[in-house]
């Protein structure tokens, strides 16, 4: 019983920390409901926060993450060794097509950002690096949910499916269709199911023995993702087996 405790308050910590993230600045009484803990528990998450310099609160006593959490972030990207040649592949792919290039990686219920590019169109994107994806919305979720996980028992044992905007598919029979279009294709195609006027394509990016090992996706305005779709494949296509190259090198690379 004594082990318990610890977990606990860590698992809640957690909580506090995932929620500002996913929502920015809240007020401790909108923490308690987000998490579900009472609000005094809140207040003392967000003051141990606090005192290791890991939150903030602003003159309206909201909670907010502090920029600490940048240099954490970078640290684990640069531990990820194998993606070390994906900011340049991210780079020149939105250069290319002139939208915002992503690389996610499966977690759980989620796909998280652990790098962009951001393109030059429309900055109004759900996805960033550290932010994550539900796997029935968007372009990288729902890719990952083809290539990671069996959809039955996702559907039965999953998280509660809600909807990110009035496209996002959060039924049974809709997901079931979407994956199997995805295995046989290759890749997924969003249009405002994470982000309204927001379209994104998908790609897996996939190891020596054929397992995802991570997402390449393109977003912009749901307009462009439609009308150029085959020029923005061809060039994803290209960024992903460059990534594969690249993570197949470091995989196999000795240690000095």
């Amino acid at each position: 019983m004594a082990d318990r405790k610890p977990m606990r308050v860590l698992a809640n910590s957690m909580a506090v920390v995932e929620a500002l993230a996913e929502r920015g600045d809240l007020s401790p009484a909108e923490l308690a409901e987000a998490t579900g803990l009472p609000r005094p528990s809140v207040y003392r998450f967000i003051d141990g926060l606090k005192a290791v310099g890991m939150a903030t609160t602003t003159d309206e006593n909201r909670a907010r993450l502090s920029v600490k959490w940048l240099h954490l972030a970078d640290a684990a990207r640069d531990a990820m060794t194998e993606w070390a040649s994906a900011r340049r592949v991210l780079d020149d792919l939105a250069e290319r097509t002139e939208q915002t290039a992503f690389l996610t990686v499966p977690r759980g219920d989620e796909a998280v950002c652990i790098d962009w590019a951001p393109g030059r169109g429309i900055g109004v994107l759900t996805l960033a690096p550290g932010r994550s994806l539900p796997l029935y919305a968007g372009g990288a979720g729902r890719l990952v949910l083809a290539y990671t996980r069996d959809v039955e028992e996702y559907l039965s044992d999953g998280p509660d499916r809600r909807p990110l905007t009035s496209k996002t598919m959060v039924d049974a029979d809709a997901l079931r269709e979407d994956v199997r279009r995805t295995r046989a294709q290759g890749h997924t195609l969003s249009l405002d199911d994470a982000t309204i006027g927001i379209g994104a394509l998908a790609f897996p990016v996939l190891g020596s023995a054929g397992e995802l090992i991570g997402c390449l996706s393109i977003a912009g305005r749901s307009v462009d993702i439609r009308e150029r779709a085959d020029e923005f494949v061809d060039a994803a296509l290209g960024a992903v087996a460059e990534l594969e190259r690249g993570v197949a090198s470091e995989l196999t690379t000795p240690l000095q």
